[in-house]
Order: structure tokens, then sequence, then C-alpha cells
């Protein structure tokens, strides 16, 4: 094993899903003495458990070559680890909406996990056999998280516009992490949607393409991290 191909730019950059995460982590860290006010903890956990999501999954996708380690081949393949992720940031995010309490479409709103997560049984039994979500990455699954994501951002926006009083506080913190979250559904949609498909037509560029993902993740990281700072300010 090569262990100077470890220290590249380029290997960096592959553990950007990782390291990404490190910037709010650093930010709950330096503020560790002021409590987080209850509706930030969903993106907390979410931050929490994302790093350990994603360490996984880079960890299984980077060491697959024979060169590196000879791992187990279920071990090769990263698609549960994201299959995974795209669910539990659904439903944090969500809970992270519905923690604001906006009396706006809020029927709406509570039953959209639901309907996700029947969405996500359908797909897995019903449209495609239960083993893809073990080893085939499912572009519906993210696009529609993607999609759910972006209504719960636009409509939080639309609710901004015509409301008198906002009904909580925190503001400052709110308005960063949903203005990085509208960002990053917003780029990756359409590269969820069509990400199966084009691994299919072009294994290279599809790595090529998931450089943008990971740039919006960053940030995404970066924007919660100032939700975070901003924590004690109304």
């Amino acid at each position: 094993m090569d262990w100077s191909t470890f220290f590249t730019w380029n290997e960096l950059w592959a553990w950007s899903e990782v390291w990404a995460l490190l910037i709010p982590l650093a930010v709950l860290r330096f503020r560790r003495k002021h409590m987080m006010p209850s509706i930030l903890k969903p993106v907390v956990y979410y931050v929490l458990i994302a790093i350990i999501l994603n360490f996984l999954s880079d960890f299984s996708w980077r060491f697959q070559s024979e060169r590196r380690l000879n791992l187990p081949q279920w071990m090769r393949n990263n698609s549960p680890v994201y299959h995974t992720h795209s669910i539990i940031r659904l439903l944090l995010f969500a809970w992270f909406f519905s923690l604001l309490k906006e009396p706006f479409l809020i029927k709406i709103k509570k039953f959209l996990p639901y309907v996700f997560l029947l969405f996500v049984v359908i797909i897995f039994t019903i449209v495609k056999p239960i083993n893809s979500f073990l080893f085939l990455y499912n572009s519906e699954l993210h696009a529609a998280e993607a999609a759910i994501l972006l209504f719960y951002c636009l409509q939080h926006y639309v609710y901004l516009a015509q409301a008198e009083q906002v009904p909580y506080t925190n503001s400052s913190s709110v308005a960063w992490i949903v203005a990085g979250l509208t960002i990053y559904v917003g780029i990756n949609f359409f590269i969820f949607l069509f990400y199966s498909t084009l691994m299919k037509l072009s294994l290279e560029f599809s790595i090529v393409i998931w450089d943008v993902h990971n740039a919006s993740y960053v940030l995404l990281c970066c924007f919660i991290a100032k939700g975070f700072y901003d924590s004690d300010k109304p």
C-alpha cells in the first residue's frame, strides 16, 4: 500500500464530506458553554450522525481498491450508507422545521415524512428488490429527499414573506441553516435524479459531477456552522 497517495489534494477533497462536518463540530466545541436552542437540536444530531455515516461511506469507497485494502465485497459498496444518510437527513430536518412551529401548511409538513418513508418502502420492495438498498445507488430516493427538503425551505420563505411576527427566537441561526440547506438541495436535486443513469453511461464523469455535490456539502456545513455560532443571537 502506497501511503504517499493519502497526502494529496485529490485525496483530501475525496474526504470532503467528512472534514466539512468538522467545521460545525468545531463551532459546537467552541460554544460548548452555551446550550444550543431546542430548535437547533435536530441539526446538531444531524451533524453528529452524518460525520459517522460519511466516514463509513468514504472509507468503503476510498479503500475498495486492491492496492489499498482487500476489503470484503460487501464493504466496497457505500450505497446503503448513502441511503441511510438520506433518510436520516430528511427526518431530522423535517423535525427541525416542525420545531419552528410556523403556522403555514401545517398538515402537509406533518405528513410529508410519513409519505417519504412509505415511498422508501415501496421503492425497495415493489419497484426494486430489497437487496438494491445494499448494492445499488438509488436516484429516486435521493431526489425525493431533495425535493421534499426544498419544499420545506421554500414554504419557510413564503411564510416569512407574509408573516407579521416570527413564532421563534434565534431567527439568525435559522436563517443561516435554511439558506445552506436551500442551496444544497437546490444544486443537487438534478444531480441526484440522474446520477444512477450517469454512473451507467460514464463512471468517470459521474465522479466529476459528484465534486459539485461535495462543494455544495462543504457550503452547507459552513452555513450550519454559522447558524451554530449565532445561536445566542435573537
